[in-house]
């Protein structure tokens, strides 16, 4: 029976990394999506280089997070504009 146990918990720890991966990337996707519509309403210089430095670290989290999912096998359709 503790087999079945243990088997029930890697699932469920599995599911749980599942989950909190495709919300992480939910996560990313909408700020990026957000970022992209402040540079509409913003002319301040400093603000646009805010911008741009925050959608680099951004890109390079979702990058990152897109490859443990591939890595995985976990599919989504989450997506980011260019």
């Amino acid at each position: 029976m503790k087999l079945f146990t243990k088997k029930d918990n890697t699932s469920q720890e599995e599911d749980d990394f599942r989950r909190q991966l495709l919300e992480d990337i939910n996560f990313v996707s909408e700020r990026l999506e957000r970022i992209r519509e402040s540079y509409d309403m913003t002319a301040e210089p400093e603000l646009v280089d805010a911008l741009i430095y925050e959608e680099k670290a951004l890109r390079s989290r979702f990058d990152y997070l897109i490859r443990i999912a591939k890595e995985k096998n976990i599919k989504c359709r989450i997506g980011i504009r260019e």
